[in-house]
C-alpha cells in the first residue's frame, strides 16, 4: 500500500446520506482520494452540523484496514495527527485501525488526545481458543457456501475433516483465507479433490514438523501446492513467465496493475492477466477491463514465502532478489528511454514560455498521456532496484547509456511528478551501487568530494563521465532543489546557467535547452563545498539542529515557529507552530531523533513529535527566557537554562517533577556528557558540572555542582568529547578552554575572533566550533592545532552533523548546509582543456581574475553600476574596485578606507565616480584611471548619500546632522570645503535625489522628539498628512528644495522613507518606504512645467497616489522608466497609470531597451513596452546583496547584468541569441 486512501467518488466528509443499515458505501467509482487533515474537518463539520431532517446515524464505524502497510509515512503521520485534532469531535464515529506495532504508528498513538480515547487490542495476546473458534466459524461459513455452490450436500465436508483442516491452520487467518480461496477454485471444479489433496499434504507436512527451517511449514506447503497446481495448467513459455511475473510483483515499490506490469516487463499485451489468471487463490487480480487497478496480495506472509530459499524449497518459484532487482532495473532503464525533453510537447517558442509545472493547463491529463503507469514507476523507483541489484556488464551499460542520454529527462519527469524530494537519496544509491560493485575494475572513477577515487592509471579501460553526471545530478538537485521541483522547464537553463563551469551536466543541460542568458563572471570551476542554500519565508533564524541520522535540520525562526527541513534539499517537511511569536532560543533533538525541544522567549520549553509535528507538551517552569535545552544520552533526562540563572532537569517518562540547579547569571548553554553528567555555561563566567545519577527527585533539598570551571570571560558554549574526559568552553570574546572533567584541570585555550555561536565534539576528538563573525573552525583538541576552516559570513546560528562531514549555518534568513573543505580537489584532467577553449571564446575571466573578484561578505559593503552599465564600482573595508561588465575583469583596485556606511555614486557620463570615507569626506576619482580629482571635507558627521549633478561640475552630499552639501569639482585632486544649502535642526536625512535640471532637491529625514514646523511662509503647499511616528517614534518628513539656495518649498509628512527620485520632466515625484510601498506625488501645482505661464494659486495639497509595487522589503533603489510609464524599483517594475504619468518623455531616449530586476527569488525581464516576465530563477548564493545601490540590474544595451551578490562577489551575465 502507498498511501492512505479511500476507495470512492467523494471525500468522506463530502457523503450525501446512508443506506438503509447506517452504512456509507465508499467504493462506488472506485476512484481513489488521499485522506489529509481537510477530510477529517469536513467530516467533524458534517457531523456537528447534520440537518435535522437527515440526521447523523449514532453509530457508525471507519475502518482503516492495515496501516502498516503504507509507505507514505507521510500519509501515516497526518492521519493520526488528523485523529488527535478531531477525535472528541467525532463522537457518533468509532475508528477501527488494524496495523503492526510500527515504530512511527505506535508512536501516533501517543499523541494524549488519541492515547485517552483508543483501546488497544494486541492480537497475540488474544485467547488461542479464542483464534481458534473464530477460525472455525469462518471455514464452517465459507465451505458451506462451496457446497452449496457445488451441489455437495449439506454435510460437506465431514466434521472430522472440517476440524483437520482448523488444526492445520496453526491459528493462522491466511491459511484459513488460503485454503478456501484454493479449494473453491472455479477453474478445476473440484472442491473435494482439492480438499483431500490439502489435507494429505498439510499432514505430511505436520507429521515431519521439525525437520524445516521454516516457522510456518504447513502454510509453505499450501503455497507450494497452489503454485505448483497453477504452473500445471500452463504452456512452456507461461510458466516461464510466471516466476518473472510473480517476482516482479513481489519485489516492486508499489502495487502494479496487469497492463503496467506488461509494459514494465516488456511483455505483450494481456501477458501477466493470462499467466496470473490461474492464481486467483493468492492473488487478486482486476477486470479485464480495468486498466489501472492493481494487483492484490491476499496477505503479506506470500512475498516472504517467495523470497525466503529455507521456506520456497522448489526452485522453479523460489525468486533470488538481486537477479530479479537486476531484472527490473534494466527493464527500467529500458522503459525510460521514452523520456525526452519537454516530454508533455508545451510549446516553447522562447525563454518567456518557460512556466511553472502550477501554470501548466490539464497537467494531470497531459502526465496521463505522455508518462503512463510504466513509465511513472521506472522514474521514482529505478534507483532502489538497481542499488539492489547483482551487477552484470549489460545492466551497466544500460546505465551508461541513461545517464549520457536521459538523466535530465528523469530529472524533468520528476520534476513533473511532483515527486522531486527523495532523488538525492536515490542518487546516493546509485553512486554506492557503482562504489560497492565491479564497475571499479572497467571505469576510471572521477567522483569528487565525499567519495573516494581510484587511479586512474590503474585501470585500463575506457574512462566515462557517467560518477560526474551522477554526481553533479545530485549536487544540481541540491542547489536548484526550489525550481526544479516547481519548474521542470526552467530547470535545464539553470542547471545550464549557474552549474560550475567544469561539470558535465552544464553541457547536458544546455544541449538540451540552451539558455538565454549566460554568466560571464561568478562562476566556479567546480562544486563548492556548500551544498544547500535556502530562503524560506524572510524570517531571521535563531537555532538551529541536526538530527541524529543527519537527515533533517531543525530551524528555529524569530517569529515562534520551527521548520524541519531536508538536509539533503532543504525543502520544508514539517512546521510546528504551537509557539508565541516570540524568539525561539534553542532547539535539541532526542537521540531518537523522533522528538524535538524547544526553548522560548516565551519562557516555555515545548516538546514537539517529529514525525506529525505535534506538540507533545508544555512547560512553563522558567521566569525569564529559555537559552537553551539539551537530552541525556539514553533520553531518560532533559534539561534546559534560562535567562532566570536556573538549570531545570526532568525524567523524560515524568516530566511533572523538576529539579533547579542554580547559577549566578543567565544561563547559555547545558549540555550532558555521555557518562551522565549535566554541564552548564553560564554568563556568570562559569560551566558548572553536575551529576544526574545522584539526584533525589523527591526532595527539595539544593543541589551542588560537583566542579565549577571558572573563566575571564562569559561561557556562550559548551561541548563535551564523547569519552566524556574534555570539556571545551566557548566564550563571549571568541576563545575556547578546554579541561578535563574528572579533575577539572585547565589544558590549553584555543584563540578565536567574535563570539562562539556553536561547539561540537567528534568521536575522533577533533572539535568543530562556529564564531559569530569569523570562519568556522576545526581544531585538534590535543594539540591546539587548528585543522581547517570553513566559509561564515555574519552567522547567527550553526549546528554540525554527528558525521563529522555536514555544517549547517545561518546567516539572518538564510540557511546554509555545506562540507568541511576538502584538501583533494576534483580531478578534472578530462575536461579542463575543453573548458579552457569554451572560457577564452565567451570572454571568461581568468583564474587569477575570479580569484580577486571572491571577497569575504564580511568585508564587503556596497555596490552602484554606472548609468552606462559598463562598470560596476564596488566598495569593499579597505578598498573601491572597479569591474568591466563585459568581461567581469577588475579594471583597478584603489586604497580606500570606506567605513561601514559608505556611500558610492556616479554621474551621468560615467565618466567620474565618488565614494565617501570614514573621515566623513566625498572623494571623487576618474574612471578610466584611477586618479583623484578631488576631495571635499567639512562635514561633521557621517553622509547618507552623495549624487553629481549632471554637468558633472558638482557633487551634492546629505548628512547625519541635517545638512546638505555642494562642492565644487575640479582637477587637481586637492581637498576643499563643500558649501551648506541647507541645514534643519539636527534631522537625520537619510537619502536624497537632485532633479535633472539640478534645479531641485528631494530630501528624506527624521525627527526624534517632534514633527517639523509647516507654517513657514515661504511654503507653496502644505502637507496632505498628520505628523505619523515610526516604529522607532520619530517623525518622518519629505522636503522639495531649491537646488540653488536651499529654501524648502513643500513638506510632507510621510511614515519611513528610504529613497526618493524625480521624474526626467520634474512633473512627478516618488517615495519609497520601509515597508516596500511607493507613493507617487504631482509637482505640477509647486514646479509649474511651463515657467513662462504665471503660477496658480498655492494648492492646498500636492496630490499623492498610492502605487501598487510588489515589493514586501524596503525600497532602496527608486526611478522612473526611460518612457517614464513605470516604476522601477531593486526588486520590482510596477506600471504607472496613464493619468499619472510624466507630462513629458523624450521619445528619442531609448538608452535602456530592456530592464532586468529581481524580485521573489527570479530574475524578471521587462521590454519596455511589454509587461514584466519570469526569466531565470536565482540561487540564493547567486542573488543581489542588498546593498546594491541600483534601481534596477538593467544594462545599456539591455543585454548585460551586472551586480554585487550576497556573497560579496560580482556577477555579470548577458543576454545571448538562442537559435
Amino acid at each position: 500500500m502507498d498511501s492512505v486512501e479511500l476507495i470512492g467518488g467523494d471525500p468522506i466528509g463530502d457523503f450525501d446520506g446512508f443506506d438503509e443499515s447506517g452504512g456509507y458505501e465508499v467504493r462506488n467509482e472506485r476512484r481513489r482520494k488521499r485522506v489529509d487533515k481537510g477530510c477529517l474537518s469536513s467530516l467533524r463539520t458534517r457531523v456537528s452540523s447534520a440537518p435535522s431532517d437527515a440526521p447523523f446515524p449514532t453509530r457508525v464505524a471507519v475502518v482503516i484496514d492495515a496501516l502498516d502497510e503504507c509507505t507514505d509515512n507521510a500519509a501515516v503521520s497526518i492521519i493520526l495527527k488528523s485523529l488527535a485534532l478531531y477525535i472528541g469531535k467525532l463522537v457518533p464515529l468509532k475508528f477501527l485501525i488494524t496495523s503492526r506495532p510500527e515504530e512511527n504508528i505506535a508512536r501516533g498513538f501517543l499523541l494524549q488526545s488519541l492515547d485517552e480515547n483508543t483501546h488497544k487490542l494486541a492480537l497475540n495476546k488474544i485467547p488461542e481458543d479464542l483464534t481458534k473458534r473464530d477460525i472455525t466459524v469462518f471455514l464452517q461459513s465459507r465451505l458451506a457456501a462451496i457446497g452449496e455452490n457445488f451441489d455437495l450436500g449439506a454435510s460437506w465436508p465431514a466434521p472430522q475433516r472440517l476440524e483437520n483442516l482448523v488444526g492445520l491452520s496453526e491459528l493462522l487467518f491466511i491459511f484459513a483465507a488460503l485454503a478456501a480461496r484454493y479449494i473453491e477454485d472455479q477453474a478445476e471444479m473440484d472442491p473435494e479433490g482439492r480438499l483431500t489433496s490439502l489435507l494429505n499434504t498439510g499432514n505430511a507436512v505436520a507429521a515431519k514438523r521439525g525437520s524445516t527451517a521454516s516457522p510456518f511449514p504447513i502454510l509453505d506447503a499450501l503455497y507450494i501446492q497452489v503454485l505448483d497446481a497453477a504452473a500445471r495448467k500452463l504452456g512452456p513459455i507461461p510458466k516461464s513467465q510466471l516466476k518473472l511475473v510473480l517476482g516482479t510483483i513481489v519485489l516492486a515499490e508499489q502495487r502494479l496493475s496487469p497492463t503496467t506490469l506488461d509494459v514494465l516487463l516488456g511483455l505483450s499485451s494481456g501477458t501477466v492477466r493470462r499467466v496470473l489468471l490461474v492464481l486467483s487463490a493468492i492473488l487478486i487480480i482486476p477486470d479485464r477491463k480495468d486498466d489501472t487497478t492493481p494487483i492484490g496480495i491476499i496477505h503479506l506472509s506470500f512475498p516472504n514465502f517467495l523470497v525466503d530459499p529455507t521456506r520456497c524449497t522448489d526452485q522453479s518459484f523460489l525468486v533470488r532478489p538481486r537477479i530479479q532487482h537486476s531484472h527490473i532495473a534494466s527493464r527500467c532503464l529500458a522503459t525510460m528511454k521514452t523520456l525526452k525533453y519537454n516530454i508533455l510537447g508545451l510549446e516553447i517558442v522562447s525563454e518567456h514560455d518557460r512556466v511553472l509545472n502550477s501554470e501548466i493547463t490539464d497537467l494531470p491529463a497531459r502526465l496521463s498521456r505522455n508518462i503512463p503507469a510504466a513509465l511513472e514507476y521506472a522514474c521514482r523507483y529505478w534507483t532502489r532496484h538497481l542499488f539492489e541489484a547483482e551487477v552484470c556488464e549489460d545492466l551497466l551499460t544500460a546505465l551508461e547509456e541513461f545517464c549520457k542520454c536521459h538523466i535530465l529527462h528523469w530529472l524533468e519527469a520528476l520534476s513533473l511528478l511532483g515527486c522531486v524530494d527523495g532523488a538525492v537519496e536515490d542518487l546516493q544509491l546509485v553512486q554506492t551501487f557503482l562504489k560497492a560493485s565491479i564497475f571499479q575494475r572497467f571505469y576510471c572513477w572521477q567522483i569528487c568530494d565525499t567519495y573516494s577515487t581510484v587511479n586512474p592509471q590503474t585501470q585500463s579501460l575506457r574512462a566515462t563521465d557517467v560518477p560526474s553526471l551522477l554526481y553533479d545530478c545530485e549536487r544540481a538537485i541540491r542547489a536548484f532543489y526550489p525550481v526544479i521541483s516547481s519548474s521542470a522547464m526552467h530547470m535545464y537553463p539553470t542547471i545550464a546557467l549557474f552549474s560550475p563551469l567544469e561539470t558535465p551536466i552544464r553541457r547536458l543541460a544546455a544541449a538540451n535547452a540552451p539558455p538565454s542568458l549566460v554568466v560571464r563572471v561568478g562562476l566556479e570551476n567546480t562544486w563548492s563545498d556548500t551544498l544547500v542554500s535556502r530562503v524560506i519565508d524572510r524570517r531571521f533564524i535563531s537555532a538551529l539542529a541536526f538530527s541524529p541520522d543527519g537527515i533533517y535540520v531543525a530551524c528555529a525562526k524569530d517569529n515562534g515557529t520551527i521548520q524541519l527541513l531536508n538536509a539533503h534539499t532543504g525543502a520544508v517537511l514539517q512546521i510546528f507552530e504551537s509557539h508565541s511569536d516570540e524568539d525561539i532560543e534553542a532547539i535539541s533533538f532526542s537521540p531518537t531523533g523522533k522528538e524535538l525541544l524547544s526553548g522560548s522567549d516565551d519562557r516555555t520549553v515545548n516538546l514537539w513529535d517529529v514525525a506529525t509535528g505535534a506538540n507533545l507538551n508544555t512547560w512553563k517552569a522558567h521566569s525569564d527566557w529559555v537559552r537553551s535545552v539539551a537530552w541525556s544520552l539514553d533520553g531518560t533526562l532533559a534539561a534546559s537554562g534560562s535567562d532566570d540563572d536556573t538549570v531545570r532537569v526532568w525524567r523524560t517518562a515524568s516530566p511533572e517533577k523538576m529539579v533547579v540547579l542554580q547559577h549566578g547569571d543567565w544561563v547559555r548553554n547545558v549540555v550532558f556528557a555521555q557518562d551522565g553528567d549535566l554541564l552548564s555555561g553560564s554568563r556568570d563566567k562559569t560551566c558548572k558540572v553536575w551529576d544526574t545519577r545522584s539526584i533525589e527527585w523527591d526532595t527539595e533539598t539544593a543541589i551542588e555542582p560537583i566542579r565549577t570551571l571558572e573563566h575571564d570571560s562569559e561561557v556562550f558554549r559548551v561541548a563535551v568529547s564523547s569519552d566524556s574526559r574534555l570539556v571545551a568552553c566557548g566564550l563571549y570574546n571568541g576563545d575556547i578552554v578546554l579541561w578535563t572533567k574528572s579533575d577539572g584541570q585547565r589544558v590549553r585555550s584555543l584563540t578565536g575572533q567574535g563570539e562562539v555561536i556553536s561547539l561540537a565534539f567528534y568521536p575522533n576528538g577533533l572539535l568543530a566550533a562556529a564564531y559569530e563573525d569569523s570562519p568556522i573552525t576545526l581544531w585538534d583538541a590535543s594539540t591546539g592545532a587548528r585543522v581547517k576552516s570553513a566559509g561564515n559570513v555574519g552567522a547567527r546560528a550553526a549546528a554540525f552533523a554527528s558525521d563529522g562531514v555536514h555544517i549547517a549555518h545561518a546567516t539572518k534568513d538564510q540557511s546554509h548546509i555545506h562540507l568541511w573543505p576538502s584538501e583533494l580537489k576534483q580531478n578534472t584532467t578530462r575536461t579542463t582543456s575543453i573548458a579552457g577553449k569554451l572560457e577564452q571564446l565567451a570572454g571568461y575571466t581568468s583564474v587569477e581574475d575570479r580569484e580577486l573578484l571572491r571577497n569575504p561578505l564580511a568585508s564587503f559593503i556596497a555596490a552602484a553600476t554606472s548609468p552606462t552599465r559598463k562598470l560596476v564600482l564596488a566598495v569593499y573595508g579597505g578598498e573601491l574596485r572597479v569591474y568591466e561588465t563585459s568581461t567581469g575583469r577588475c579594471m583597478r583596485t584603489i586604497e580606500h578606507s570606506s567605513g561601514k556606511n559608505a556611500s558610492p555614486a556616479w554621474p551621468p557620463t560615467g565618466r567620474l565616480f565618488a565614494c565617501t570615507g570614514k573621515d566623513h569626506d566625498v572623494h571623487v576619482w576618474k574612471a578610466d584611471t584611477g586618479e583623484l580629482v578631488a576631495s571635499f571635507a567639512g562635514h561633521s558627521e557621517s553622509i547618507t548619500g552623495v549624487v553629481f549633478t549632471r554637468d558633472e561640475q558638482h557633487v551634492l552630499s546629505a548628512l547625519w546632522d541635517g545638512t546638505i552639501h555642494r562642492g565644487t569639482i575640479g582637477q587637481n585632486g586637492q581637498q576643499s570645503s563643500s558649501e551648506i544649502l541647507f541645514q534643519s535642526d539636527g534631522d537625520p536625512i537619510l537619502t536624497f535625489a537632485v532633479s535633472s535640471d539640478e534645479k531641485w532637491i528631494l530630501s528624506a529625514s527624521y525627527r526624534r522628539k517632534s514633527p517639523p514646523d509647516t507654517s513657514s511662509a515661504d511654503l507653496l503647499a502644505p502637507p496632505s498628512r498628520q505628523p505619523v511616528k515610526d516604529y522607532d517614534g520619530d517623525y518622518n518628513t519629505l522636503r522639495l528644495h531649491n537646488a540653488n539656495t536651499g529654501r524648502v518649498v513643500w513638506i510632507e509628512h510621510h511614515p519611513c522613507i528610504s529613497s526618493v527620485a524625480f521624474s526626467e520632466d520634474c512633473t512627478r515625484a516618488l517615495a519609497g518606504n520601509y515597508d516596500g510601498e511607493v507613493f507617487l506625488y504631482d509637482l505640477t501645482q509647486v514646479i509649474p512645467p511651463d515657467p513662462s505661464v504665471p503660477r496658480s494659486p498655492p494648492p492646498l495639497a500636492v496630490p499623492e497616489h498610492k502605487l501598487g509595487v510588489r515589493q514586501t522589503q524596503f525600497i532602496r533603489g527608486l526611478s522612473f522608466s526611460p518612457n517614464g510609464k513605470a516604476v522601477i524599483t531593486d526588486r520590482a517594475y510596477t506600471s504607472i497609470p496613464s493619468e499619472l504619468q510624466p507630462l513629458h518623455t523624450d521619445p528619442t531616449d531609448r538608452s535602456l531597451t530592456a530592464i532586468f530586476f529581481y524580485e521573489d527569488d527570479w530574475l524578471w525581464h521587462v521590454n519596455l513596452d511589454s509587461d514584466p516576465r519570469r526569466l531565470c530563477w536565482i540561487p540564493p548564493l547567486f542573488r543581489p546583496h542588498a546593498e546594491n545601490r541600483t534601481e534596477s540590474l538593467s544594462s545599456a544595451s539591455g543585454q548585460s547584468i551586472a551586480y554585487i551578490s550576497v556573497q560579496g562577489s560580482l556577477v555579470v551575465m548577458d543576454r545571448v541569441s538562442v537559435c
